[in-house]
């Protein structure tokens, strides 16, 4: 009798991740049912994100124990709503951010809602984008304007206002300051045109030339190729002419925080938005000898979504070169080999596209 009741549960085809070290399995997953206030977004993309692949080549642990759906960068279509749902109809166009606070404790009664005392991240705390449907509260959606394409949405939901966030909240990087930012990807991409707006200085590092060369069409002040440099640190300072106010590490490397560390001038700033779980690889004395600040950031806060789309309809913010791929649900661990081998910006899953 249970075995013919779940044989005529509704399913959906999934990407899960059931350990590290092996490829994603494409399954049949049991759709479930909507709570009252829940929303169910038929997923038309989910970007792919290098947390992702740290998940899968390097045992980084997600708070979820496997089996899990990874992938939070989403955007898709309204499908069905619960009951009691009021903010969105059947066919809307939405962003999901790439976090989600409660809304009820004193860090979201403060507007600091991604230092929220219960806040999940997609794909890592419950399950995320690479799949046909996303079942999420009403609360946690934005609605995405008619002109703009999906896979925009998706760098919305989560490089994009992470960025925002970063560069204006969190760090408050002023006009005519030196910033430095370690990893050209999409965060790094998103970060350099939000501090540009802010009227600062900025240089992007990374170790691929191409990546480096839409750095520098994004306006980019100066761009390194660290793996050139017979010592990463005097290539930098050569480049700004001495050392930095804020230096922003994208990648959560060991090597590069220290990297960090050496370009930036006492009283700096130096920002860490890598995810991971390395120990940090540089002394609290010379953070101190120095007062220099030390900063996180994570998250994707949503109230400030609708300022980042403003940003995107003036025309103050771009995106197409940072596309690179695009590939169906079914070839989503081709889709991160992209990844792997350097090739990629953003890749682009359409889970409910057979073919691309």
């Amino acid at each position: 009798m249970i075995e013919k009741k779940y044989k005529s549960q509704p399913t959906m085809k999934a990407a899960v991740f059931h350990q590290a070290y092996e490829p994603l399995s494409i399954e049949d997953v049991p759709l479930k049912p909507l709570k009252s206030t829940e929303i169910r977004v038929r997923i038309e993309t989910c970007s792919v994100c290098h947390v992702d692949l740290q998940y899968v080549d390097q045992g980084l642990a997600t708070a979820k124990a496997p089996p899990l759906i990874l992938g939070h960068e989403i955007s898709g279509v309204v499908e069905e709503t619960g009951k009691n749902v009021t903010l969105f109809r059947s066919g809307n166009r939405v962003i999901v951010p790439g976090t989600m606070s409660c809304g009820k404790c004193l860090a979201c009664k403060s507007w600091n809602e991604t230092q929220c005392d219960h806040l999940k991240i997609l794909g890592n705390h419950v399950d995320g984008g690479y799949a046909e449907y996303i079942t999420i509260d009403q609360n946690q959606l934005v609605s995405l304007p008619d002109e703009f394409p999906f896979e925009l949405g998706s760098l919305i939901s989560n490089v994009f206002v992470g960025a925002y966030h970063l560069v204006y909240d969190r760090v408050n990087i002023h006009q005519g300051e030196t910033v430095v930012i370690f990893g050209s990807g999409g965060f790094g991409l998103s970060l350099l045109q939000m501090a540009k707006l802010k009227q600062a200085h900025v240089y992007m590092v990374d170790i691929f030339d191409w990546k480096l060369n839409i750095a520098r069409d994004y306006n980019a002040d100066g761009i390194l190729n660290s793996n050139k440099c017979k010592v990463c640190e005097e290539g930098i300072c050569d480049m700004i002419g001495g050392k930095a106010d804020v230096v922003i590490e994208t990648t959560g490397t060991p090597r590069t925080m220290v990297q960090a560390m050496n370009v930036l001038h006492k009283g700096g700033r130096l920002v860490l938005s890598g995810y991971s779980e390395n120990t940090l690889p540089f002394l609290a004395a010379r953070i101190i000898m120095n007062e220099m600040s030390l900063i996180g950031s994570i998250g994707t806060p949503l109230r400030k979504i609708p300022d980042v789309i403003k940003l995107v309809n003036d025309g103050k913010i771009r995106w197409q070169e940072m596309i690179t791929y695009h590939f169906p649900l079914s070839q989503i661990n081709e889709a991160f080999n992209t990844l792997r081998m350097g090739q990629s910006i953003r890749t682009v899953i359409h889970p409910n596209q057979k073919d691309i």
